[in-house]
């Protein structure tokens, strides 16, 4: 029979065991994240002709500081102000192919021209903003991380017009 101090021994570290290992599986992947992305110094830019009806482009800039797979890209768009997101389809501005299998970037100065088509509902809409975050699965192999984006605001299409 287990004394009573060895029964409370047991309980201590099992508990203890188990609220660590909860703390590496979900804790450990979100530290990474925040303090070694992939990506460093990422912006966007537009310029004026960018954004036509039913579609916005924007040029994306990063610099990748770290050795790492792209799993998913994803892109949504939402409405300043609400918390509803929609899935947006994006594709390069070169060729218009949709981005489908992200492509492994080299370390360094990267640039990507993206073009997001605008649901008809909400081209008109004022606030716009295209979101997007990209998962990585990491060299060690013990999990993937997720970096966000720059968002991108969508200039609405009358601005600058009489």
């Amino acid at each position: 029979m287990l004394s009573a101090r060895t029964a409370a021994a047991v309980g201590v570290w099992a508990t203890a065991g188990v609220v660590g290992t909860i703390m590496f599986v979900f804790g450990t992947p979100r530290l990474e994240a925040a303090f070694a992305p992939v990506l460093s110094e990422q912006r966007v830019e537009f310029e004026p002709g960018d954004r036509t009806p039913g579609r916005m482009c924007w040029t994306w800039y990063w610099v990748k500081v770290r050795y790492a797979q792209p799993i998913v890209v994803a892109w949504t768009i939402t409405v300043e102000g609400t918390a509803v997101e929609f899935p947006v389809i994006t594709a390069r501005e070169s060729d218009g192919e949709v981005l489908r299998n992200p492509e492994t970037s080299a370390l360094g100065p990267g640039r990507r021209d993206l073009c997001a088509a605008i649901p008809t509902e909400l081209d008109q809409v004022k606030g716009l903003i295209i979101r997007g975050q990209i998962n990585y699965r990491m060299p060690h192999g013990l999990w993937t991380i997720w970096q966000e984006l720059p968002s991108v605001r969508v200039p609405p299409l009358n601005e600058g017009k009489p």
